[in-house]
């Protein structure tokens, strides 16, 4: 990946440099989920966890969530279902609306403390940007266990991003 220039405020450092790693979290999402057999999407570890494809609705969904909080572009739907075509659209929808949100986040956007919903207030933009991050790492990571459960070799990380990201 390459180094952040040095130029702008740290602020908008911050956000071109998230936005590098965001895009590398797309192709690995999108990866983990194309690991996962369409007829094992409904598989759940145990029946009070979340489905495979559901999973991955809440993690796009949360995302959308957190960069609806500064205004700037309506959100995508969330999908009516969890089967594998629709759960990997709705991934790449949502990182098409996050990554157009992020583009567009202004010093002010970011330095905001006033965002989220109420019950995370308040948050900064930056707060925004790291917790939508972690809360992907979080919950990919439960479904590289489910990919684990039947038997499935999860994709290899990388820091540079994947074919479709």
């Amino acid at each position: 990946m390459p180094a952040v220039a040095q130029t702008g405020s740290f602020v908008l450092q911050f956000r071109d440099s998230f936005l590098r790693h965001w895009q590398v979290e797309r192709g690995y999402t999108l990866a983990v989920a194309d690991a996962m057999p369409a007829e094992q999407y409904e598989f759940k570890p145990h029946p009070v966890q979340r489905s495979f494809g559901e999973q991955f609705v809440h993690l796009a969904g949360a995302n959308t969530r957190y960069f609806s909080a500064f205004g700037l572009a309506p959100p995508p739907e969330p999908p009516a279902g969890a089967g594998k075509e629709i759960v990997r659209g709705y991934i790449d929808a949502s990182w098409d609306y996050t990554i157009e949100v992020l583009k567009k986040l202004s010093e002010k956007d970011l330095l905001r403390a006033d965002l989220g919903a109420p019950r995370f207030k308040p948050h900064s933009g930056v707060d925004l940007c790291l917790r939508a991050y972690t809360h992907t790492a979080h919950h990919r990571g439960q479904t590289i266990v489910y990919l684990r459960l039947k038997g499935i070799a999860p994709p290899a990380w990388s820091f540079e991003p994947t074919a479709g990201a």
